[in-house]
């Protein structure tokens, strides 16, 4: 099937990847498979397919759930539509037992194949080795979308998707030194585009998390907690008819996103890099996140922060733990304006800096044992509403209690070890095929041991940190435990 724009919504559908006959099987098709096997040979226009964005002077571009409960708030009737796509049908797109897209289901490894013009291609690794020269020009775009001849996944194909790079151009080293990391859009190009119902695939591969499970398992302790947390799993990319590698596949926070988990997806959305709108661009104001970045008491935030979903998350950040995100001041994540609640919500994202990322001792940048009431990355950005919600006494306690619920109801590390197994054993040989990636298989293998070592011993700690707490210990002021 080849699909040039509109729905792509031609296949059958239900709750289960059991009765979704449009999927390929759930074995990885062979690293040297071609392109264009299986349906029409697309042939790549003769017009230049790279930016027409110039470049900056001296650059030469290449030739040619949440709240109290754990188990989420009971649904209730969504809004009016606003920005989001209208009149989204009833079971638009196939979903697991889980919920989520069924491209994101834990038991399939999927393949995603890539014809794209060589200059293209060539263009995008020059994007990748120069990104952190130009990530400060201003008004320059480091990761411009590019045409993709065609994108295919079984016999679906798509001859209209875009690709860019994503992740932070600080950190990204020269190739072969790194790995180019993804995003697919398929709305670029026609405001309508989608594949199976999806907008946006982000495919991730930093450079840190060398066993690819650190946000898969991160977003699964998070969506068992019953947050709203995107669905992830691992893929493997094909591009030009040879395997480039494998990438965490992770559902994009977008529109999509929001008419999936939200019972209003009309509210604005908000990068926390930047404060960067993401919905509602030609109607929203900055009147309202303003008004909450302007709060300087615990009792002004109230008013535009739902602190029990958000303590609800910084205390699920702090168990796994992250250091990217809210609660240790970095800027990965998601504010929500959202309607039925009447109250921003925070929405994780992007978790390759968890679990076995602290592993600096007690004494390094990231410690093997950070605190989850004090500890704060040295390079933070401030979590001011963090801190304002600690003051009061009484949510003090429930982070605590939260706490101890994700780590006695939900981080259960024998089911965790078993899905890191699992898992490993799924992804093991398309790991072990995939040249690209710039450490060797035998870091490979280490850092899976030294992941299921972390889930046990962070366990362990947090089981002992909690002790204090429950056994009649006070705050000393400073955010620790005094007996």
């Amino acid at each position: 099937m080849i699909v040039s724009n509109r729905r792509l919504l031609a296949v059958a559908c239900c709750s289960s990847v059991g009765c979704y006959t449009g999927l390929p099987d759930n074995t990885a098709d062979s690293a040297g498979s071609d392109c264009t096997t299986g349906g029409d040979v697309i042939v790549a226009s003769a017009e230049d397919p790279t930016s027409d964005q110039a470049p900056p002077p001296g650059r030469v571009p290449p030739s040619g759930a949440d709240g109290a409960t754990s188990g989420g708030d009971e649904p209730s009737p969504a809004g009016d539509t606003g920005g989001v796509p209208e009149d989204p049908p009833e079971e638009a797109y196939p979903v697991d037992e889980e919920g989520c897209h069924v491209i994101y289901a834990q038991d399939i490894l999927p393949t995603f194949e890539l014809t794209i013009h060589p200059a293209v291609w060539d263009q995008l690794q020059y994007e990748w080795n120069t990104g952190h020269i130009y990530e400060d020009v201003e008004g320059y775009d480091i990761k411009p979308y590019h045409s993709v001849a065609e994108f295919r996944y079984g016999d679906t194909v798509i001859t209209n998707a875009s690709i860019r790079l994503r992740g932070n151009a600080t950190h990204w080293y020269p190739i072969p030194e790194d790995k180019m990391q993804f995003q697919i859009g398929f709305h670029v190009q026609d405001p309508e585009g989608n594949f199976m119902g999806l907008r946006r695939m982000a495919l991730d591969a930093a450079t840190g998390n060398k066993h690819f499970l650190r946000e898969r398992l991160g977003f699964w302790v998070m969506r068992q907690v019953g947050l709203r947390a995107p669905c992830a799993n691992n893929a493997r990319l094909v591009v030009n008819g040879e395997y480039y590698g494998i990438f965490t596949n992770t559902e994009k926070i977008d529109e999509v996103f929001l008419t999936r988990t939200m019972e209003d997806p009309t509210g604005d959305l908000w990068k926390r890099n930047g404060w960067e709108l993401k919905t509602n661009e030609d109607i929203a104001t900055e009147e309202r996140l303003d008004e909450m970045l302007e709060a300087d008491t615990h009792e002004a935030l109230g008013e535009y922060l739902d602190f029990e979903q958000a303590l609800l998350l910084w205390a699920t950040e702090a168990v796994i733990p992250n250091s990217d995100g809210f609660w240790a001041g970095g800027l990965n994540g998601y504010y929500y304006d959202d309607p039925h609640r009447g109250k921003f919500m925070l929405l994780p994202w992007d978790l390759d800096g968890c679990f076995e990322r602290f592993d600096d001792g007690s004494g390094g940048a990231f410690p093997d044992d950070p605190d989850p009431v004090t500890w704060e990355r040295l390079t933070s950005h401030g979590r001011p509403f963090y801190d304002l919600a600690l003051e009061d006494p009484d949510h003090f306690d429930l982070y605590i209690d939260y706490i101890d619920q994700v780590v006695h109801q939900h981080y259960q590390p024998a089911d965790m070890v078993v899905l890191v197994d699992e898992w490993s054993a799924q992804i093991e040989q398309a790991v072990l095929e995939d040249t690209n990636k710039p450490w060797s298989n035998d870091r490979y293998y280490e850092d899976v041991d030294k992941l299921r070592e972390f889930v046990v011993d962070r366990y362990e700690f947090l089981e002992e940190w909690l002790e204090c707490w429950q056994n009649g210990g006070e705050n000393d002021t400073s955010g620790h435990c005094e007996d």
